[in-house]
């Protein structure tokens, strides 16, 4: 696999958004998470997700389950619980997070909240995971278009994450993919002022992963993001180097 990731604080004085890529002979992951709960608070919601999601998932002696997945969110979720309980400053964080563990002709992925995952196969890119998102069900609904959530004054509404209830709800993935597909993990950051198919001629535009990172941010920085935005690429390919 070739894993490439990258954030950038943006318009924010501080950056919320924590992501890993690990590339290990035995396991390959990635996971992007987007912390709420102002400066200190969001920072450390997101943070601990991703230090307990990898933790779990390189501790585990077996190969990586969807019940692995699922046990990693659970923690991640008590651990920020946990953390805020002891912390009077940090009531009331929580985070976002999206994961992906990669295998040669499949992923496993979870997500909560909306923070996003895409696979992109022969040139068209598909949304994996689905936005625990206000705006995301009034689209369901059909009450507002994709276009209309992008400005809607409660497109910053999420409906499920981590850290805000001992119950956590997650979405599991279990998916093919094939020689050459790419992976793009993402904090709204992006999503919010880029299209799917914006984001598609990015990823067929070039072959390094970190330039496809740092052209993204800088498209939605240019495109005038307000939020942290954070990117993470897995292609499904031998690492040349």
């Amino acid at each position: 696999m070739i894993l490439a990731g990258k954030t950038f604080v943006g318009r924010r004085n501080n950056n919320e958004d924590s992501f890993c890529v690990s590339n290990t002979p035995t396991l390959s992951f990635t996971a992007v998470s987007d912390g709420m709960g102002g400066h200190a608070a969001g920072e450390t919601a997101s943070r601990i997700c991703i230090e307990t999601l990898s933790s779990i998932l390189l501790q585990s002696n077996d190969p990586v389950s969807a019940g692995t997945l699922q046990s990693a969110f659970q923690q991640a979720n008590a651990s920020v619980l946990k953390e805020a309980s002891e912390n009077e400053s940090l009531s009331g964080m929580g985070a976002t997070l999206v994961c992906a563990v990669l295998f040669p002709d499949e992923f496993l992925a979870a997500n909560v909240g909306d923070s996003r995952l895409y696979l992109y196969h022969d040139g068209v890119i598909r949304q994996v995971s689905h936005d625990h998102s206000y705006v995301e069900e009034l689209v369901r609904r059909n009450l507002i278009t994709s276009a209309e959530a992008k400005t809607h004054p409660r497109r910053n509404i999420i409906t499920r994450a981590i850290g805000v209830e001992s119950k956590l709800k997650v979405d599991l993935f279990q998916c093919e993919w094939e020689k050459d597909d790419i992976l793009l993990l993402c904090s709204d950051g992006l999503t919010g002022v880029m299209d799917d198919s914006d984001i598609a001629s990015f990823l067929s535009a070039k072959n390094d992963l970190d330039s496809i990172c740092s052209d993204l941010i800088q498209q939605a920085y240019d495109l005038g993001s307000s939020d942290n935005i954070t990117v993470v690429l897995a292609k499904n390919a031998e690492d040349e180097l």
